[in-house]
């Protein structure tokens, strides 16, 4: 891949997890301050990653259909600026569930285009390494975004903060500017379409990586809501609880990029194992926190998961041929956020009925549930579709 390129396709994704790196943490926070209980802040989440599972799933189709990812890319770019700065100015906590909702389903949007273009792009011997480095841009963000909104917050409030992330998504249309598409594909009139997306998709492979992957996000969405919950009830204020996002990915700030690289080497399969069994120690971490660098060691752990999403795309790249990988990458990485649907909808729920150290417990068990999924998972090279160049 062209180095511009790649710059490019990371300051993309950069740009879009540095504005949710810096909101995630303290959303919920928000969300109370506006009168929610911690059910309808699990709510509120789960409304927005719905959002954004949604979006991610759209944008293979739109992908495939339009074939403009660039121009795409730079019109999400453009609607984001207006509405991260609005979702400073709400004060209701319906105002916020639809401005959040909007701006997930546009991040969302962005990230399937960033990985599609990714996979249309890459050589098949730098996939886990090139996979890696835009997955380094998750937990390089983390930092970005975690030191900058806990002390814009205590500093100057919740307006400022939306302020600034509206100026920090300038940069995304910017970017997405730099980018090279791939020519549209002219088909022949009355010429079979290629079978190979829906075959790979209804594989055995495919659904037990993308119910694994599901259950991970389910149970790592118990990680990040968790967090806050237990930090804002045991009196950390909001740089503190920033900070954790931050520490923690500056932790594991180098696995996305040498996950990625020992992928290439050793096989997909057991380093997204590893990233799984992770968050499963990282869940048990959070149990017993309860000073502050507890949960930076719980928050690195829990993005290690992001290194196994960027090993998992470069598997289904592994497995499609490029003009059938739209749909089918970008349904891969739907599955974080429907686990954080599924997670932030459930997890208000089990912590009102059985409270939060029950819902931590649940986390651990779907992260074996899911690891068992994954060992299922027959070795690629039996069902690898040979690609057309």
């Amino acid at each position: 891949m062209a180095k511009k390129q790649l710059i490019a396709l990371f300051m993309c994704s950069l740009t879009t997890f540095t504005v949710g790196g810096g909101l995630i943490p303290l959303l919920p926070i928000y969300a109370t301050r506006l009168g929610a209980d911690p059910v309808l802040t699990g709510y509120y989440l789960a409304l927005a990653f719905l959002a954004l599972s949604i979006s991610s799933i759209f944008a293979g189709w739109l992908s495939n259909h339009l074939q403009k990812r660039k121009l795409l890319l730079i019109i999400a770019g453009v609607l984001m600026i207006p509405t991260a700065w609005f979702m400073g100015q709400v004060t209701t906590i319906l105002g916020l569930t639809i401005l959040t909702a909007l701006l997930w389903f546009l991040a969302g949007f962005v990230v399937s285009m960033v990985s599609i273009l990714t996979g249309l792009f890459v050589e098949r011997s730098e996939r886990g390494r090139v996979f890696g480095i835009i997955g380094l841009a998750a937990p390089l963000s983390g930092i970005i975004g975690g030191l900058g909104s806990g002390p814009i917050v205590d500093r100057w409030g919740y307006p400022a903060l939306f302020t600034a992330a509206a100026l920090v998504y300038v940069l995304l249309p910017l970017s997405a500017l730099l980018l090279t598409d791939k020519p549209a594909i002219i088909r022949v009139p009355n010429t079979p379409k290629t079978t190979a997306s829906p075959t790979v998709m209804l594989s055995r492979a495919f659904l037990f990586l993308f119910f694994a992957s599901v259950l991970a996000h389910i149970a790592n969405s118990q990680i990040v809501l968790g967090r806050s919950l237990i930090m804002d009830h045991n009196g950390f204020d909001a740089t503190d609880i920033s900070s954790s996002s931050a520490i923690g990915s500056i932790i594991s700030l180098p696995f996305p990029v040498f996950i990625g690289w020992l992928s290439d080497r050793l096989g997909r399969k057991p380093l997204i194992m590893i990233c799984y069994l992770a968050s499963s120690i990282g869940l048990a971490v959070l149990a017993t926190s309860s000073t502050l660098w507890h949960f930076w060691i719980a928050m690195a752990l829990q993005s290690i998961i992001g290194a196994g999403v960027a090993v998992g795309s470069a598997l289904i790249t592994d497995l499609v041929p490029r003009e059938s990988l739209a749909t089918p990458i970008s349904l891969y990485g739907s599955t974080q956020f429907i686990g954080y649907v599924i997670g932030f909808g459930g997890m208000g729920t089990i912590i009102k009925l059985l409270g939060l150290s029950a819902s931590l417990l649940v986390g651990i068990l779907l992260c074996m549930v899911a690891l068992i999924l994954l060992i299922a998972v027959p070795r690629p090279a039996s069902i690898i579709q040979i690609e057309t160049t």
